[in-house]
């Protein structure tokens, strides 16, 4: 009762700012519909579902080559049963140390707090608090023909 999306390679985020390149990995995505109760009498089952939800899984690294500073994140999924959905768990690591100086938990969609080793907690960032910003894409007559939108209007037509 699920789909899941098993993302491979990695991506690169550059902070202009800093001159600072990030080499990142990516979580796997699962379209969900699990939370099944099914009580088996002889051959027939009983099932009763909840509503389908979107989660990430799995874990993935940052890192950047210019400051030496990387993370390690774990996006955990929702156990079959029980347990809450988008939680997250993080460590951030110093160049050349083994030991994290800061672990990170939380939603990844709501609120995550920091605990620092020298044994402050903070809330690290809260989702819901930061402001929506609109993307900016350029019109679909300016794009070239394999750039996403070009590519994909038809099928974004149809499922409109």
């Amino acid at each position: 009762m699920s789909i899941g999306v098993h993302n491979i390679g990695q991506g690169c985020v550059t902070c202009l700012d800093h001159d600072e390149h990030y080499i990142l990995t990516f979580p796997n995505g699962y379209g969900r519909q699990v939370d099944i109760l099914s009580v088996i009498f002889i051959f027939n089952a009983l099932s009763i579902l909840t509503v389908p939800w979107i989660e990430l899984g799995g874990e993935c690294s940052i890192s950047c080559s210019k400051t030496g500073y990387n993370a390690s994140i774990v996006f955990h999924t929702k156990p079959f049963y029980g347990g809450k959905k988008h939680r997250i768990t993080a460590e951030i690591f110093s160049p050349n140390d083994k030991k994290p100086f800061c672990s990170i938990e939380g939603e990844w969609n709501g609120v995550m707090y920091a605990k620092y080793s020298t044994g402050e907690n903070a809330v690290f960032i809260d989702t819901k608090k930061m402001p929506t910003i609109k993307k900016k894409v350029r019109k679909l007559e300016d794009q070239d023909d394999f750039e996403s939108r070009c590519l994909w209007k038809d099928v974004t037509y149809n499922l409109k």
